[in-house]
């Protein structure tokens, strides 16, 4: 569960400079003046490093926007103070804004701690990348106003960038074997499996007997390891090896515990589940492609249980009120 509390250094910081909040929305780009916040205000804290209120705010209206495109492409009428898990839609997009925001602020804390940083080759590659931008829109004026829509000019744009560079140098870090990172992925207690699934239907006592034949198959096998994918192929999953991680879901808990349980190699017997009848085989690692996704689960895990400090001005941010104003603002087009 994320440990969220209310600064009261960050709320008292607030409360002193709260005279010159309005000015600075005023002179800020459409994020600070749908808010009314003052951009550079630090609106929270994860797991100490502060937020500017900008970075809260262009996760929220990135949310929003993909709210309104979803409603709009169903023909639904949006509705901010819908009923959802936990609260209303407007709470759940707050909640959304709040884990992207978790999730950057999170990667630059493990890249300060790891000694990431980006060479002076890769800010190159940045500006590099800027100018293959601006072209592709048309030159720099049509992308800065594209940019101003989102509520960033070209250093806040490059900043977002930069998060991402600082990613992929800890994903690679990772994976430089004898680095202070490179244990990381171990921890993720990932696992592959293979899986011949028989699904249970309308008639389950039909499947049971099928399983039966399947396994009796398996064992009687010359070659069990090579006659598994066969017969995987010929069940109801066509899905092939997939690597697991704990409580991602893929698998029901029951089977996931016992596709721990086997050895490298190793087949189980038939495992009933809601779905079915399932036999695993746990396979190898199959090597750097999976380590990804385990990778990108720690660092989810680390922006999930970041202790998260937030400012009444974030307490207090309305953001039904807050994707109304930024649209008003879009259609005149300040």
């Amino acid at each position: 569960m994320r440990k969220r509390i209310a600064a009261l250094s960050l709320a008292l910081c607030l409360a002193l400079s709260g005279c010159t909040l309005k000015k600075e929305a005023e002179d800020a780009s459409l994020l600070g003046r749908a808010a009314e916040l003052g951009e550079e205000l630090a609106l929270l804290t994860v797991d100490g490093r502060e937020v500017p209120a900008w970075r809260y705010l262009y996760w929220l209206a990135f949310t929003c926007d993909q709210i309104r495109e979803k409603y709009k492409d169903s023909s639904l009428s949006l509705d901010w103070e819908a009923p959802v898990s936990g609260g209303t839609l407007a709470d759940y997009a707050k909640d959304q804004a709040l884990a992207n925001t978790a999730l950057y602020a999170t990667v630059e804390n493990w890249a300060a701690r790891y000694g990431c940083v980006l060479s002076e080759r890769e800010r190159e590659a940045l500006a590099k990348t800027w100018e293959e931008q601006s072209e592709a829109r048309g030159g720099e004026e049509a992308y800065l106003q594209e940019l101003a829509d989102l509520g960033l000019d070209r250093l806040r744009a490059e900043e977002l960038t930069e998060v991402g560079m600082l990613y992929a140098k800890l994903y690679n870090l990772c994976l430089t074997e004898g680095s202070e990172l490179s244990g990381l992925l171990d921890q993720a207690d990932r696992l592959t499996v293979d899986r011949i699934l028989i699904s249970a239907g309308e008639d389950r006592e039909a499947a049971r007997e099928k399983a039966a034949e399947v396994f009796s198959r398996l064992n009687g096998a010359e070659d069990p390891a090579a006659a598994f994918p066969a017969l995987a192929a010929e069940g109801d999953d066509a899905a092939g090896p997939r690597t697991l991680l704990p409580g991602d879901g893929t698998l029901p808990q029951a089977l996931e515990e016992a596709a721990k349980a086997l050895e490298e190699g190793q087949y189980s017997g038939i495992l009933e589940s809601e779905e079915g009848f399932s036999i695993l085989r746990r396979l190898a690692s199959q090597g750097e492609d999976l380590a990804g996704e385990a990778f990108d689960r720690l660092l989810q895990d680390a922006a999930e249980g970041a202790l998260i400090q937030t400012t009444p001005a974030y307490e207090e941010l309305d953001a039904a009120a807050f994707d109304k104003a930024l649209d008003r603002l879009r259609e005149a087009g300040e």
